[in-house]
């Protein structure tokens, strides 16, 4: 077990994603007989560390439009579901978004990933 360098973000989608996901079928269960329902997991998100929060607000400010992105697509790739004005305002209004300051590696096992 280790404390690793990094601030993680967790991303959550609240009612107004969840009310989303409800009204679309998700790329996952298509030809499924049954509907798939979602559940509001997040998306957790390692940053570098930041010393002071208004660093990480303004990393959200700058990020939240591929992270906005990122999370429509988890549900559907065709992008013309998607809500076509996604703002900041809009954004928070969605998703939940917790910091974690103390992430720690609790596996002993690398880490694996795929560059996106």
């Amino acid at each position: 077990m280790r404390v690793l360098n990094r601030t993680a973000v967790t991303v959550v989608g609240v009612q107004p994603y969840v009310e989303w996901t409800l009204s679309r079928d998700a790329d996952f269960a298509k030809g499924q007989i049954i509907v798939a329902r979602t559940k509001p997991h997040g998306t957790a998100y390692l940053l570098p560390e930041f010393q002071a929060e208004e660093d990480l607000q303004e990393w959200v400010e700058e990020s939240f439009g591929w992270i906005f992105d990122f999370q429509l697509s988890a549900w559907t790739e065709d992008e013309s579901a998607w809500p076509p004005d996604r703002s900041l305002k809009m954004f928070r209004e969605w998703f939940r978004i917790d910091i974690h300051s103390v992430v720690v590696d609790a596996s002993d096992e690398d880490i694996d990933g795929v560059e996106l």
